[in-house]
């Protein structure tokens, strides 16, 4: 699939719709997450979401989520419905969140460079294979 870019090789801020497009064309509609292109700029929409009692696994329903612990602690040990080369950024409102590292490569698991736990306004980037997450970068505020 090609995309339209500039000599330089950069995509024109024109572009990112066509862009778009392709993507969940080729991936499926809605794949791509909550992306939009507005004025130029590509903007993702925060989903935000607050984990239930005891929750230990949540579905990646975005690519920018704000997330919230249930008033007890929750420890998350995975993340369902990735695609490959989705990338997820979460941003924590409270202390209540723990992700664990577990690099099995198993359904919806994350591997960390070590477990993460939230305060607020935390965040932490990750990415999809297709099956589990990896870390990209990680942000304690």
């Amino acid at each position: 699939m090609a995309f339209p870019k500039r000599a330089d090789g950069v995509i024109d801020g024109d572009d990112w719709d066509t862009v778009i497009d392709a993507l969940e064309t080729r991936l499926g509609t809605g794949a791509v997450g909550n992306i939009a292109n507005t004025t130029k700029i590509v903007t993702r929409t925060r989903t935000a979401t607050t984990l239930g009692l005891g929750a230990v696994t949540f579905a990646a329903v975005g690519e920018y989520m704000q997330i919230t612990g249930d008033g007890a602690a929750n420890t998350v040990a995975t993340i369902t419905s990735g695609v490959a080369g989705q990338m997820l950024i979460l941003e924590f409102v409270d202390a209540l969140v723990t992700i664990t590292d577990d690099a099995t490569g198993n359904a919806g698991t994350v591997n960390l460079s070590a477990a993460f736990t939230s305060t607020a306004e935390d965040t932490i980037m990750l990415i999809s294979d297709g099956t589990s997450w990896r870390e990209i970068s990680r942000s304690v505020n």
